[in-house]
């Protein structure tokens, strides 16, 4: 697969993966744009992998997780600007009635937490999965979603906002099947 066909048959999801994680177009843009060029240039090893797009992911996701460490991260913040992209899947789309109120709860949660929630309920990826992607171990992953649900919830029952269903367990059946459970 040349970089040219893989662009052409994930860029939009990725995109809107950014997207949900940063919680801002801009920032995603630049998330994006970063693990792309990283990508351009080790095509030749990522492109014969099995999963590339898995892969380019987690260099998404690490980029994420890293600019908190960075000047502009610390120093720059940018206004709030564009719509959350489409949530892949017809489940999903009809589950959140708003798009503004589940964006505006996913950026008050800590980057890990938030990573960790779009990486289950956006990809659909067990426990070792996420946590391969963020580096921690599984029991981690599990707090980070844990922690993240309790803390939607509470700011749903303050403002008397609703995430509809983010809050809805993930479907069970692929990940308990990928992990060997019945």
């Amino acid at each position: 697969m040349t970089f040219e066909q893989f662009l052409f048959s994930e860029l939009d999801q990725l995109r809107r993966y950014a997207r949900l994680l940063t919680g801002n177009r801009d920032s995603a843009h630049d998330v994006l744009a970063d693990a792309l060029i990283k990508a351009h240039l080790r095509w030749n090893k990522i492109g014969r992998m099995e999963f590339p797009a898995a892969y380019v992911r987690s260099m998404v996701t690490n980029g994420f997780l890293s600019e908190r460490r960075s000047w502009s991260g610390r120093f720059i913040s940018s206004t709030v600007s564009g719509e959350l992209p489409e949530i892949a899947g017809p489940q999903a789309s009809r589950s959140v009635d708003d798009r503004d109120q589940l964006e505006q709860l996913l950026t008050e949660l800590p980057q890990q937490q938030r990573a960790a929630i779009v990486l289950r309920y956006y990809f659909d990826l067990a426990d070792d999965a996420i946590a391969a992607e963020l580096r921690c171990s599984s029991g981690a992953v599990r707090s980070y979603i844990s922690r993240g649900l309790t803390a939607i919830r509470q700011r749903e029952s303050v403002s008397g906002r609703a995430a509809g269903g983010l809050l809805a367990p993930a479907p069970r059946t692929r990940r308990a099947h990928q992990i060997g459970e019945h």
